[in-house]
């Protein structure tokens, strides 16, 4: 729960579209925040976060880009915030250069988000040398997790090689005052999390802290055209971990989500979260949720996948489909524990896309279980908006429309609230919307999750196969962040 109804977002500020002389559209200017003290109603005034050279000049602040930010509560109103930072990615093709460098910096707020630290001497920095073999040249997917218990802070990320068919491995480090600083030697220093061997990737690693201490760490392994959900475990504080082997979550066959607009209209690709999980703990019971996009019935999009474990992380159920719409693509969900043990989903859809229209409406939704996912009530946030009017960012497709790769949802006393963003006339915004819990069947949508079928259909077998083999590529030949 968040101490006295403190929130605090973090957001990615004028993403970088590419074009011309721009490098591709890999990063964004600079990293945003804003903080509430009334749970969600009222704002502060967004401010830059000392991720980049649009909040400073010199040292740490000096980066060019910053991506990829996180947030975390560490107790007694400490806040602490991570996010990629890099510069010199090189043309607009999004390839690196020889003088590219990247970090992982992370910054703490100790008053609730109004002010923050300068960023921690950088975590990792990296330089790509252009003659050097196997040599790590890009850090991706930060992700920060506080556990106000220990007073530890975990953070955790992908690093990204030239060397030809090198390991892409996870990467860790631990603050263990809360943020305040970050060692440079011993268990806490940068080091590697698990490695994935030769020509594999762990990519998009989230640390969740169960009630008893034991720590996890889920990442996707992404190898040989397939994509994994895959969990390792610490029971003495990320002293040491259980990395032989990982636990499998699941198999992730997701194929992305696809413009329905008519090809006669050239419609901008979708960036989506495929093959990025997220995670939520319940903390009265232990349990743990997983939410991804997967492929069911259809070779053309994704819904909504649940799976959960009652076992600290050891075993998991077979997966749910759980989104509301099932016969339309469902993409970046994120998942939250409430009270009572009451799972909580977002994610946004396409039902309410009408086929030939050049609109492409999109619907952001919250949905509500409180029988561990075999029922829901959900309940749009806002008017459907058009995803046309997304930033463009750089995928696996070229130039694609973006809203994020992660959306947030915090709790406020018992009550989502859900920070996410969409469009207006005037481009992306970010917004906030308070959510009474829990959601009736007189004020919410009423639905079954469905079961999923096997095996999946061979068609999207073979687009997310592709998908994986176009996400290891951006090792080598063409760098760049998700």
């Amino acid at each position: 729960m968040i101490p006295s109804g403190n929130v605090v977002g973090v957001w990615e500020q004028d993403r970088w579209s590419g074009g011309g002389s721009v490098p591709g559209g890999l990063g964004a200017k600079a990293i945003a925040t804003a903080h509430s003290s009334d749970g969600g109603t009222t704002w502060s005034t967004p401010v830059v976060l000392p991720f980049s050279a649009c909040f400073g000049s010199s040292g740490s602040n000096s980066y060019d880009r910053g991506s990829d930010p996180w947030v975390s509560f560490a107790g007694s109103g400490a806040v602490v915030a991570s996010a990629l930072a890099f510069s010199a990615v090189g043309t607009a093709s999004g390839t690196a250069s020889p003088n590219a460098v990247s970090a992982v910096l992370a910054s703490r707020s100790t008053d609730g988000g109004v002010t923050w630290s300068s960023p921690a001497a950088a975590v990792m920095l990296d330089t790509n040398p252009s003659n050097a073999s196997n040599t790590y040249f890009f850090n991706d997917r930060d992700s920060i997790t506080a556990d106000p218990a220990s007073g530890n802070v975990y953070l955790v990320w992908d690093r990204l090689s030239t060397g030809v068919n090198a390991s892409n491995p996870a990467w860790l480090a631990i603050s263990s005052d809360g943020g305040a600083t970050w060692p440079t030697t011993g268990t806490g220093a940068a080091r590697v999390l698990y490695d994935p061997g030769a020509s594999n990737e762990a990519f998009n690693n989230e640390i969740a802290i169960l009630p008893s201490g034991t720590v996890l760490d889920f990442f996707t392994l992404l190898a040989s055209g397939k994509s994994t959900l895959q969990v390792i475990s610490s029971t003495d504080r990320g002293v040491t971990w259980s990395t032989s082997p990982p636990v499998t979550v699941a198999t992730i066959t997701s194929v992305g989500t696809t413009n329905p607009i008519p090809s006669a209209d050239n419609p901008t690709p979708i960036r989506d979260s495929s093959m990025m999980a997220q995670i939520a703990v319940d903390p009265a019971s232990g349990a743990v949720a997983a939410v991804w996009q997967q492929s069911f019935t259809s070779s053309s999009f994704d819904g909504i996948a649940l799976s959960i474990s009652t076992d600290g992380g050891k075993t998991w159920s077979a997966m749910k489909q759980v989104n509301g719409a099932t016969t339309a693509a469902a993409f970046s969900p994120t998942v939250r524990y409430l009270p009572g043990s009451v799972l909580a989903i977002t994610y946004y859809d396409l039902r309410n896309y009408t086929a030939g229209s050049t609109v492409l409406s999109t619907g952001f939704w919250l949905s509500e279980s409180s029988d561990s996912g075999a029922t829901w009530h959900e309940l749009r946030q806002q008017s459907p908006f058009d995803l046309n009017k997304a930033p463009l960012a750089d995928s696996n497709f070229g130039q694609a429309l973006f809203l994020g790769d992660n959306q947030g949802l915090a709790l406020v006393g018992s009550n989502p609230l859900p920070l996410y963003a969409a469009t207006n006339s005037s481009g992306a915004h970010v917004y906030a919307t308070q959510s009474p819990s829990p959601l009736t069947s007189s004020t919410a949508h009423v639905y079954t999750a469905a079961a999923a079928l096997r095996p999946v259909p061979a068609a999207a077998a073979m687009r997310a196969a592709a998908n994986v083999e176009r996400m290891l590529r951006r090792g080598g030949a063409a760098p760049g962040p998700r």
